[in-house]
């Protein structure tokens, strides 16, 4: 499952919020229909730096559910799928701070960040944000950048030739990849976790 956040800025921790949420789910090198997406509202103004970058605005959450009530559904929809983002780091800074605040139990497994799958795949670049990364691979840009469903979508596109090319050197299993993981969660070191396929 590939998700992404927008959110009012860059610091989770300093009281920055998420406002928008999305997520697809990659299954045999294909992205399925099964997608997940809200507006969040954050209950707090959107800094005009924000809006900047993401187009989105106060008036574009005003009706939107709260994180409370979201990430129950996100999580449910998750399910025991592998997670994967972009920057995952940063991502799971505000769901992990979110859910700690709302004593919602975290049950995800595995997070797979692609700036680390480009960093095994691509060591000798210097740059693995997700425009360079598209490009370099060949990626045609056919929607909004920073908004949640079109960078899960450039993301998935990614991690699919991601995949293809980690297949192509022999590495079809999760221990493999263990630099990409994002740390943190001991069941990510499990054994069963650990013979999952990365094609599952």
């Amino acid at each position: 499952m590939i998700f992404d956040l927008e959110t009012t800025g860059l610091y989770a921790e300093d009281g920055d919020e998420m406002i928008e949420i999305g997520a697809v789910v990659v299954e045999n090198l294909e992205i399925t229909d099964k997608t997940f997406h809200s507006m969040v509202n954050p209950k707090r103004l959107i800094p005009a730096a924000s809006s900047a970058v993401n187009g989105i605005r106060d008036k574009d959450v005003a009706d939107a559910p709260t994180a409370d009530k979201i990430l129950p559904d996100f999580l449910s929809f998750s399910g025991n799928r592998i997670w994967v983002a972009q920057n995952a780091r940063f991502d799971m800074s505000f769901i992990s701070k979110k859910t700690r605040q709302l004593g919602i139990p975290m049950k995800q497994n595995v997070i797979v960040d692609t700036i680390g799958l480009s960093k095994m795949l691509f060591p000798y670049e210097t740059s693995h944000n997700l425009d360079v990364i598209i490009a370099r691979l060949g990626i045609a840009k056919s929607g909004d950048r920073h908004r949640s469903m079109d960078d899960c979508k450039y993301t998935a596109l990614a991690l699919i030739e991601f995949l293809k090319m980690l297949e192509s050197q022999g590495i079809t299993a999760l221990p493999e990849i263990e630099q990409a993981f994002v740390k943190g969660d001991a069941s990510s070191r499990t054994s069963k976790q650990k013979s999952r396929s990365l094609f599952n």
